[in-house]
């Protein structure tokens, strides 16, 4: 396999992510603005706020996170007509055998988020840093990191469970592991 189709993986992902997205939009961003409210809070009043109230919301926004992936995985993989079928064991070995037959796609997603990472995050921090007059920096940060939450790092949730559902789809069927022979009684 080369870059090329490590690329198209990506790409397929992502035109997948973007309709799942669009069809669970209500509660993708929905759980998507526990987090979004947490840094807008966190990043604009942090300082006045006692230790506890950040690590509070701290917890909470992984526990909303781990939540959210749960549901795109759920809905995306388990509850997936085509992989229904598939027993757990099932999809988990052909996630295997994809990427281990196919290891430079498999490669090609951690330069496609790397990227992304790139453009989405790095690049408005700097231009924040840049552009912004200091007095206003902290409330812009509050509000673009609030805005990259139901946007660029839900999407980036959806896209990555994307990965995983075609890797399973196009992933060679794997011969079935012999049935454990019974003991004669």
């Amino acid at each position: 396999m080369t870059l090329l189709t490590g690329a198209r993986l990506g790409r397929d992902a992502a035109r997948w992510g973007a309709r799942f997205y669009l069809r669970h939009a209500g509660p993708i961003v929905g759980l998507s603005m526990i987090p979004a409210l947490q840094r807008f809070v966190s990043i604009r009043w942090g300082r006045d706020l006692p230790d506890v109230a950040a690590v509070a919301g701290e917890l909470v926004t992984v526990a909303s996170r781990v939540l959210l992936v749960y549901m795109i995985i759920k809905l995306a993989i388990v509850d997936d007509p085509a992989l229904r079928p598939l027993a757990r064991d099932g999809r988990w070995r052909r996630l295997g055998v994809f990427a281990a037959r196919r290891r430079s796609d498999v490669a090609a997603q951690f330069l496609i988020l790397g990227a992304a990472f790139t453009l989405f995050d790095i690049l408005p921090d700097l231009a924040v840093g840049a552009w912004v007059a200091e007095d206003a920096r902290e409330t812009v940060t509050s509000v673009l990191v609030s805005a990259k939450n139901p946007t660029v790092i839900a999407f980036t949730l959806v896209w990555m469970v994307g990965v995983a559902r075609l890797m399973i789809l196009d992933a060679p069927v794997p011969e079935r592991e012999p049935e454990p022979a019974s003991p004669k009684g």
